[in-house]
């Protein structure tokens, strides 16, 4: 055995845990070398800039601006959960994203700070009346059969241990959820059944 030091840490694991970060700086410094030379200003790298810009600019066009403190407090939550997720999924390998709009997210910046909430806000808005569990599945359908599999044909996203149906199971609770604290006590909601 070897020595303890205050982190209640074995003097040997301390060393791995940083032979392990030194891999990691090479490894990012070797991605945003074949980003900067690469990836950024291509066609795929302005498609995503498009992708992160125009949801937000159709989105403050078309919302209900006496709901956009609700709405951005949704679009925000629907942010960090994907986010979350996504980079979960990337660290346990099940996917990666090739095509980065910037090179310090492991996360698709454009899913997951723009797309995605801005379709779960609009939805949320508009037809309001409609049945949540019809919404979440057209939802999850769209985003789990026709984005994803976009996202794949052009090289954006590459699946390695997933499968697009598992993102369809995934989506359909994750809307929802959304839907319920969107429609909750929390805010004063006018089309909440009392």
């Amino acid at each position: 055995m070897g020595s303890v030091n205050v982190k209640g840490l074995y003097m040997n694991d301390i060393k791995m845990l940083d032979e392990v970060y030194n891999m990691i700086t090479i490894a990012n410094n070797k991605l945003f070398y074949i980003w900067a030379t690469q990836i950024v200003f291509t066609w795929r790298w302005w498609l995503e800039i498009i992708l992160i810009v125009l949801p937000w600019i159709v989105w403050v066009k078309i919302r209900n601006r006496k709901d956009t403190v609700r709405l951005l407090f949704i679009g925000l939550s629907v942010a960090i959960a994907t986010s979350t997720f996504d980079n979960i999924g990337i660290s346990y390998g099940l996917w990666h994203y090739d095509w980065k709009p910037f090179p310090c997210f492991y996360s698709f910046f454009p899913w997951n700070y723009s797309l995605f909430p801005v379709v779960v806000m609009l939805l949320l808005q508009f037809k309001p009346k409609v049945n949540p569990i019809i919404k979440a599945v057209g939802f999850a359908f769209l985003c789990a059969f026709v984005c994803e599999p976009f996202a794949n044909w052009i090289a954006l996203y590459d699946l390695k241990n997933w499968e697009f149906w598992y993102s369809f199971i995934i989506y359909i609770p994750l809307y929802l959820i959304f839907n319920y604290i969107y429609n909750s006590r929390l805010f004063n909601n006018p089309y909440r059944e009392t």
